[in-house]
């Protein structure tokens, strides 16, 4: 109930107060202008946007370190088609890649028969669990039962096996043939497990799972499990949107046909950008990527990011065009309330919440600063760690900002002084994109 009325407190105060970015603001010298969400900000220095987490940390990329949990990376945009769904699309932009992983996505993709099978085994699996459970009286029936369940289960582990080995097998024919070597001897062996795949039947679900064809080259699009998932290959780039129809389910056809004009005009709408390119018409920027749109359609991001020299200081970038991701202020409010557990080991300077601009909007900064004790001294260090986090909650067209900065021991070492002033100064620059929009300042 605390934590509520904080939160509450929190907005009103955020609300309730304004001031007015300077309309003649000017990029400082050497900095650079990158742009997320329907906002554009300036940094001190080159930035790397962290990529490589969600749907692609299972492509072996290399994952920063720090960074963000995998589970709050978020780029979900759109209006939700039923009032479950709160967005449209989720989107994920894959870090560098070749094309050879976009086809490997693709193959993927189509590889919907093995776990249909494993579906319709598993069904049989639990029904006969249920009657062996019923069954325990009558010990003939019950060993018959555990004989057939058992056989399930190796056919079940068959289908999983022969369907990785088709992938397998499909790899190295190709690989084989790019190289000039024979193949024959493989694509036998790939024929037997595709005989042997087809004796097994597959579900209803399965019969309604598609491909869909977009029109438009290097992209592919599959309906499965009552979402349409699409990948586009751009620049070297995977751009993945998963729409979502609020069915659980491939044979609600009426989903997809709700569904599938809207994630036409958002795929037609997208197009590709370079790092600091701001888009000069009204829309959405995501990493290396720009949907075009009439400011509207809400959204939520959380990304992480750091200064493409220094991996170490993690920065954590939340936006929203409600008040959703002000919640991350609210820690920031907690934190004088958290006594320093290791008072004999470590100094802690906590500072704020103190009134901030965060573009047209005032929002509060706060944080605190780190120094371990020098064993023999008992002294604190020269050098030191902090973290720093600012926000402010949506207000017309200005979105909800959240900011956070966690120096996770810099080489060389950072002052706090400087840091603390760059970060402020990104907060000031924060400011609508290019187009018909503005922040307009908040009215006490």
């Amino acid at each position: 109930m605390r934590v509520f009325v904080l939160f509450a407190c929190l907005c009103h105060s955020l609300l309730a107060v304004a001031d007015v970015a300077s309309a003649d603001y000017q990029t400082p010298p050497g900095w650079r202008t990158e742009c997320l969400g329907r906002v554009q900000f300036d940094v001190p220095q080159d930035i790397a946007w962290h990529v490589s987490s969600g749907y692609w940390q299972y492509y072996n990329f290399d994952l920063p370190d720090p960074t963000i949990t995998p589970g709050d990376k978020q780029i979900a945009y759109g209006e939700g088609l039923t009032g479950e769904l709160p967005f449209l699309v989720d989107i994920e932009v894959s870090p560098l890649t070749t094309r050879a992983l976009y086809e490997q996505i693709r193959y993927v993709q189509s590889l919907t028969r093995g776990p249909a099978q494993e579906r319709v085994v598993k069904a049989q699996m639990e029904a006969l669990d249920a009657a062996i459970s019923a069954s325990r009286d009558d010990e003939a029936r019950y060993r018959a039962l555990s004989d057939q369940y058992y056989d399930l289960r190796e056919k079940l582990q068959r289908i999983g096996y022969v369907t990785s080995q088709l992938v397998v097998l499909d790899d190295m024919i190709k690989q084989f043939t790019a190289e000039g070597r024979p193949v024959a001897k493989l694509q036998v062996e790939r024929d037997a497990f595709f005989a042997e795949q087809a004796q097994w039947p597959t579900d209803v679900e399965y019969e309604h799972e598609r491909f869909i064809e977009l029109g438009v080259p290097d992209a592919s699009a599959n309906w499965y499990e009552g979402n349409l998932t699409a990948y586009l290959w751009r620049d070297q780039r995977i751009y993945r949107f998963k729409f979502y129809s609020g069915a659980n389910t491939a044979t609600d056809t009426a989903a997809l046909a709700r569904l599938e004009p809207r994630a036409r005009a958002v795929l037609a709408a997208f197009r590709t950008r370079k790092q600091y390119e701001i888009p000069q018409d009204n829309g959405f920027c995501v990493p290396f990527g720009f949907i075009a749109d009439d400011g509207t359609p809400r959204h939520a991001i959380t990304l992480g990011l750091n200064p493409a020299d220094n991996p170490k200081l993690l920065h954590r970038l939340s936006m929203s065009s409600d008040s959703d991701k002000a919640v991350e202020m609210v820690p920031m409010l907690l934190d004088r309330l958290i006594v320093n557990p290791f008072p004999m080991h470590i100094s802690v300077d906590k500072f704020g919440p103190s009134s901030v601009r965060i573009g047209a909007a005032k929002g509060r900064f706060g944080g605190a600063r780190f120094r371990v004790y020098e064993p023999d001294s008992l002294k604190p260090a020269a050098t030191e760690t902090f973290r720093m986090v600012a926000g402010a909650v949506s207000s017309g067209y200005q979105p909800t900002v959240v900011l956070g900065v966690t120096d996770e021991h810099s080489e060389p070492p950072l002052q706090f002084e400087p840091s603390r002033d760059q970060f402020l100064r990104t907060l000031q620059s924060i400011r609508a994109l290019p187009g018909g929009h503005r922040f307009e300042p908040q009215v006490d």
